[in-house]
């Protein structure tokens, strides 16, 4: 599918951005996001090289365990930028997420546990939102679109509302509309580039920073 192509060239802009700012400067300067770029190019280009070779290869373990990366880094990322008990709450949500994770889902299934994505989409949009409310009730002289969390928010948000919609009803499209189920993977693939595209604007962000 060309737009999937599309999607995971695209995937290249913010990893090699990430990599050459984090080489001029230091990977921590911005969060470590290379790590997250690093990781999910090659968990996507593996699943796309997999899928050439065999239609049919389950690749559920391995989007289980990204999913659980996830849930991981972006705690990490988040815990040095939500203060006080926001902080806490996000600890909170991680534990949850996590746990729920590891004792109510199949994660080491070779099909796709639903259950799994579901999770995954409620803690990006918990997590975001409560970076949200911060950045609104706690007033800095900064506008919100020179934070580099703004667009990584924004994106992470933008990709659960839409993730959430199209895994839930996944299987019973798979038997019930396979071509609407089709339209909304290329749907997907749309979001993913949006996503990508807002994550490369928060490394320009994270860049004007570094040389104020």
């Amino acid at each position: 599918m060309l737009i999937g192509i599309i999607y995971k060239i695209i995937l290249l802009f913010p990893l090699i951005k990430s990599f050459f700012l984090g080489r001029r400067n230091s990977f921590s300067a911005q969060n470590y996001l290379f790590i997250y770029f690093l990781l999910t190019f090659v968990n996507e280009w593996l699943s796309f090289i997999r899928d050439q070779l065999n239609t049919d290869v389950k690749v559920g373990v391995q989007y289980h365990m990204y999913f659980i990366f996830c849930v991981l880094f972006f705690h990490f990322f988040y815990s040095f930028r939500l203060k006080y008990l926001l902080e806490k709450i996000s600890t909170g949500v991680t534990i949850l997420s996590l746990g729920y994770i590891l004792l109510f889902t199949n994660f080491l299934g070779n099909d796709f546990d639903k259950k799994i994505g579901i999770t995954i989409t409620l803690f990006y949009i918990i997590i975001s939102m409560l970076w949200f409310y911060q950045k609104i009730s706690f007033f800095d002289e900064h506008k919100i679109t020179d934070d580099p969390t703004f667009w990584i928010s924004t994106a992470l948000l933008m990709w659960s509302c839409f993730f959430i919609f199209r895994v839930t009803p996944m299987f019973f499209f798979a038997k019930n509309d396979y071509e609407f189920l089709q339209f909304l993977k290329i749907g997907q693939n749309i979001i993913n580039i949006i996503m990508y595209s807002l994550f490369y604007i928060s490394l320009i962000k994270y860049q004007k920073q570094i040389n104020l």
